[in-house]
């Protein structure tokens, strides 16, 4: 019975040193993982980057467009906030559309959209 205890005692000894000198395959993987993500990472971080980049282009290149757009339809349809103002002093739609140089349709659609802020 004591050959048989030291017999496995010997066994269990030579097991958990062989255990030690074993790959961890776990460890690979998990370094590998972390690599993955780091470089994960640093492409999104690029990506973000350039994203921004042709934002801002794209932005630069927008805006002369829109304030030619903005400055045509104001010359086109008058201007609002002086319509309102005179809307407000008491002048008529006619007299508005007159000095304004448009049509009364057009002045009396203007007070009919800000009807809310005049109240």
């Amino acid at each position: 019975m004591t050959i048989m205890i030291i017999i496995l005692f010997i066994i269990s000894i030579a097991l958990i040193g062989v255990s030690f000198f074993q790959r961890d395959n776990v460890k690979e993987l998990e370094q590998e993982l972390d690599h993955l993500q780091l470089s994960a990472m640093q492409e999104i971080y690029k990506l973000k980057k350039k994203m921004r980049i042709v934002e801002e282009e794209l932005l630069q290149n927008d805006a002369p467009l829109k304030e030619q757009n903005s400055s045509i339809q104001e010359e086109e349809k008058g201007n609002p906030t002086r319509i309102l103002a005179k809307y407000r002093q008491g002048m008529s739609i006619e007299a508005i559309a007159l000095s304004e140089a448009t049509t009364v349709e057009e002045v009396k659609l203007i007070v009919e959209q800000n009807e809310r802020v005049l109240t």
